[in-house]
């Protein structure tokens, strides 16, 4: 099922990329939008007369007055980049309705139930971590269960090092499951009042635009080198953060109709 189009009018607006749609803005309307104008002028006329009476001439004298009153008022555009650049990939039909068949790098749209992901929240992996690694250090028997546990302890120790990103899944209504991450300076509130609002249950009737990220066949280096090392970390922490099998987007807009 295609998503709904989402009204032109009135967008709540969850998540905005706002570098991503100025650029985009500059490129499809030729230049960055920083303020808007709008000058209001009012004109009030007076007109007098008066008569002068003689014996051979009779005439009038006629005189006027202009009064001249202007408003100037300076807009913020910064709803109005983000309604005319979604508006314009739309009318343009820049914007693939069909997820999954888009391509890689392409404009996506979609409709479903989202989640979000606040990075704290994702600092609860290590407890995780830590059980299932004394777990499996009890029952490693083979040698490839001892190096799953080696694995895992390295992921925890490397999760300690770095700063993990917030993220969403998008649930659509074909059961697509679309994932990404996400600025924490572009959302409209901040994640965990979606946990006191809504709990463990999505916030639906939501609209996604992004770009499509799909993986490409890369080459794997040995663990002993630090690149190699990376990419088993970085490994992990994709298939701890993202459900398995689902399509990865870098979020432009996420937005409620109105």
């Amino acid at each position: 099922m295609e998503p709904e189009e989402p009204a032109v009018e009135l967008y709540d607006f969850l998540y905005r990329d706002s570098t991503r749609i100025a650029s985009y803005y500059a490129q499809l309307f030729g230049g960055k939008l920083t303020s808007l104008e709008e000058t209001e002028t009012s004109r009030d006329s007076v007109d007098k007369s008066g008569g002068l009476s003689l014996h051979v001439i009779s005439g009038g004298l006629k005189s006027g007055q202009e009064d001249a009153a202007s408003t100037r008022r300076t807009i913020d555009p910064s709803d109005i980049i983000a309604t005319d650049v979604l508006t314009s990939l739309r009318e343009r039909e820049q914007l693939n309705k069909n997820v999954e068949d888009a391509p890689h790098g392409s404009l996506v749209i979609a409709k479903g139930t989202i989640v979000f992901v606040d990075r704290s929240i994702l600092t609860l992996a290590d407890l995780v971590f830590e059980m299932e690694i004394v777990n499996k250090r009890k029952a490693a028997r083979s040698q490839a269960e001892r190096l799953e546990v080696a694995s895992l302890e390295f992921i925890r120790k490397f999760l300690a090092k770095i700063e993990l990103p917030s993220g969403f899944l998008l649930h659509t209504e074909d059961g697509l499951q679309l994932a990404g991450t996400i600025k924490d300076s572009g959302m409209e509130e901040p994640i965990s009042t979606y946990y006191f609002k809504h709990g463990s249950a999505g916030l639906t009737d939501v609209y996604l635009v992004g770009i499509k990220e799909v993986p490409t066949l890369s080459f794997t280096l040995p663990n002993t080198q630090l690149i190699g090392a990376g990419q088993l970390a970085v490994q992990g922490l994709a298939d701890m953060m993202f459900p398995p099998g689902s399509t990865k987007v870098t979020p432009i807009a996420l937005f409620r109709r109105i």
